[in-house]
């Protein structure tokens, strides 16, 4: 008798192509990069103020907060290529919004339709790479995030390109087109195999879990960050003088490091223990963050922010492996899509908050007041996802072997 497996049960445990999932996050990444990148040149022409523009971006985290909460148990009940799908579809919808509005309300709409895509498609992603191949977990985990930190870093030089072509109304309308090519790919898109919400727990006694609770405190910690830096950093480095086509450049500069390293990072954090390798990179980064405001001119600030990406490229990945780690196979989903609107509810308030400091104070004081609540978040997020036994934290989902259970 051959030892060797058939096609079929080959294709059992291989799971569904992450292809599909990789390729819309990029794409929404991209269409995602273009709105931060044209923030500048928005308000200029426009005339919409500081904290104007932080109300929009916290309108498309708000979205994005909601539709994570309500739309990801839903990947958990095999929906997760539906979920695809329309998010997809809505991003589409909300680029369009955006090339045609004029007030500020427009772009409020926009952006918010655009978060709910967000919020949709990402929990339908994470779910499924999470369980698709758990002996691998870490690099997956860590190439998702490298395809949705590399449509962040295209995104930019695209969008300064088009913009400078045809204006930030056209860009805006060709991201749509380009998401709109991805839905072929959308279609192609599998459910896992891995064990469902059956009794449709959904969200329910989620939060009643200590080290799961502590693992989103290491996610504020970093997203109060991604937040203070989509409000601040661009209008700082268009303060400093920085062209739209400077910014494009320096907010690929400043990404490229995480999607090159997501992977590696990924596999360290599942050899080494999630834990100790998400706050040790998020200790690293708070203290840098420190200094982005006492560093003068652009390329100084260019230069500390790439340092911080190197840290991030390593820490990226670690986070929702800390939360996956938490929950059973069944809840993946529902946990990451908490997670996730943990993530946007910080980087909303953040977003908002810093852009109103940044405005009465500048950047020195804005960025030492992140350094030090990002210090405060992260403490607490050490304090109880801190393993009774001492021993690392080591993520994965019930089938693989290696998984430590927080019970």
């Amino acid at each position: 008798m051959s030892n060797r497996p058939d096609k079929k049960n080959q294709t059992i445990l291989s799971g569904p192509s992450l292809t599909p999932y990789f390729l819309i996050l990029f794409g929404a990444s991209a269409g995602l990069a273009s709105i931060i990148v044209l923030l500048a040149e928005i308000r200029s022409e426009l005339g919409f103020s500081e904290t104007g523009i932080g109300l929009a971006i916290a309108a498309g985290f708000g979205a994005a907060f909601v539709a994570s909460l309500v739309m990801a148990p839903h990947a958990d009940r095999g929906r997760a290529p539906a979920m695809l799908r329309g998010g997809l579809i809505l991003g589409v919808v909300g680029l369009i919004l955006l090339a045609v509005g004029q007030d500020l309300w427009h772009y409020m709409l926009g952006r918010a339709v655009f978060g709910f895509a967000l919020g949709t498609a990402g929990p339908a992603a994470r779910r499924t790479v999470i369980v698709a191949d758990p002996e691998n977990l870490g690099r997956n985990m860590g190439r998702l995030g490298a395809w949705d930190v590399g449509g962040f870093v295209t995104g930019p030089l695209i969008a300064a390109v088009l913009n400078n072509f045809g204006g930030f109304r056209f860009t805006f309308f060709v991201f749509a087109a380009g998401l709109a090519t991805l839905l072929p790919v959308a279609f192609r898109a599998q459910p896992d195999s891995a064990t469902r919400d059956e009794e449709r727990l959904g969200l329910k006694g989620l939060l009643r879990i200590r080290r799961l609770i502590g693992a989103f405190f290491v996610v504020s910690a970093y997203f109060l960050f991604i937040g203070a830096f989509e409000a601040v950093w661009i209008l700082e480095m268009d303060t400093r003088g920085a062209s739209s086509a400077t910014l494009a450049i320096g907010i690929t500069l400043v990404a490229l490091p995480i999607p090159l390293l997501s992977p590696l990072g990924g596999s360290l954090a599942q050899r080494y223990g999630a834990r100790r390798w998400a706050i040790g990179g998020l200790v690293g980064i708070t203290l840098l963050v420190i200094f982005f405001g006492l560093v003068p001119g652009v390329i100084a600030l260019v230069a500390i922010t790439m340092a911080t990406a190197v840290l991030e490229g390593f820490a990226f990945p670690s986070a929702p492996m800390l939360v996956a780690a938490a929950v059973d196979e069944h809840r993946q989903a529902s946990a990451q899509g908490l997670m996730a609107a943990v993530e946007v509810a910080t980087a909303a308030v953040a977003s908002f908050v810093f852009a109103v400091i940044y405005q009465s104070n500048g950047d020195t004081i804005t960025w030492v007041i992140v350094g030090i609540v990002m210090a405060i978040l992260l403490l607490i997020g050490a304090i109880l996802t801190r393993p009774e036994d001492g021993q690392r934290v080591r993520p994965g989902v019930p089938i693989d072997l290696i998984r430590r259970l927080f019970r």
